[in-house]
């Protein structure tokens, strides 16, 4: 195994928690391992699993290879690179953790721009494994928002990117003055493919305003800040929009008359707090 793949642990060992106990962890050998003897496994993939069950969801392979495609395409980088300039005007004081980073696209890109760890977190093992293809300085983890394997204040920014939250973990594990950036879609975030669904879809149309009245009650609300694009796309690229969105869980996708879609909209709110 090449030895940078584990040894990127050691710097944020002293941030983490172990799952099962709660108890401070230690890079031993090629595992983090706690004060109990609970120990976990460095892969040769350069991932850690931390959970002892698998979580059973709609995010499979498949989904996880579209989004890729989608991200390496480019759709997203007006999102990343409003993200990168929110970061660059508050640096991390400490770790920042991306969580339910899914494949990895933002860590990665965090990562080669910050002077501080990254870590990303998520409960599906296919995201982390794709993520850590190829090796990168990220700290891959597979675990649970509703645990997060983290010290209390041991974080200096949370991203929490179009995936659900936990303010109660967010908020025990920033540090004072830590930051939580999470990014939630527009009003008109990909409208093409609502268009195309019409009334299958469980909400046809989208609003924030409940999700910024729940982090509110948890958290300061700074600043909001809006990214959004609109981008022609290949009949190939309206399939894999159609697989990895969420928007489409339980649509019949293939009675779709897809060949009408010849642009998408990829629209964002990101939502920064204290």
């Amino acid at each position: 195994m090449n030895p940078a793949r584990i040894e990127k642990f050691a710097r944020v060992a002293d941030a983490l928690r172990c799952p099962l106990c709660g108890e401070s962890m230690a890079l031993r050998g090629r595992s983090l391992r706690c004060g109990r003897g609970h120990s976990f496994d460095v892969s040769a993939k350069g991932y850690v699993n931390l959970m002892r069950r698998a979580v059973r969801d709609d995010y499979d392979a498949g989904f996880f290879e579209a989004r890729s495609r989608i991200l390496e395409a480019g759709f997203y980088r007006h999102v990343l690179d409003v993200l990168l300039e929110a970061l660059d005007g508050a640096a991390p004081a400490g770790p920042v953790l991306d969580a339910g980073c899914g494949e990895g696209y933002y860590a990665k890109a965090l990562d080669l721009r910050a002077d501080v760890p990254v870590i990303g977190l998520d409960t599906s093992r296919d995201a982390i494994a794709r993520a850590a293809r190829g090796g990168n300085g990220v700290c891959w983890l597979v675990s649970d928002v509703a645990n997060l394997p983290v010290r209390d204040r041991a974080l200096g920014c949370i991203l929490n990117i179009f995936t659900p939250a936990n303010y109660a973990e967010f908020t025990r594990a920033l540090a004072g003055g830590g930051r939580l950036v999470k990014i939630v879609p527009g009003p008109l975030h990909l409208r093409e493919l609502r268009e195309l669904a019409g009334d299958r879809l469980r909400h046809a149309t989208h609003s924030n305003r409940r999700v910024v009245e729940h982090l509110e009650r948890h958290m300061v609300l700074e600043r909001r800040l809006r990214a959004r694009a609109t981008y022609e796309v290949a009949p190939d690229q309206v399939d894999d929009l159609l697989r990895m969105t969420p928007l489409m869980f339980g649509v019949d996708t293939d009675a779709l008359p897809r060949d009408r879609v010849r642009s998408v909209t990829v629209d964002a709110e990101l939502l920064v707090a204290r």
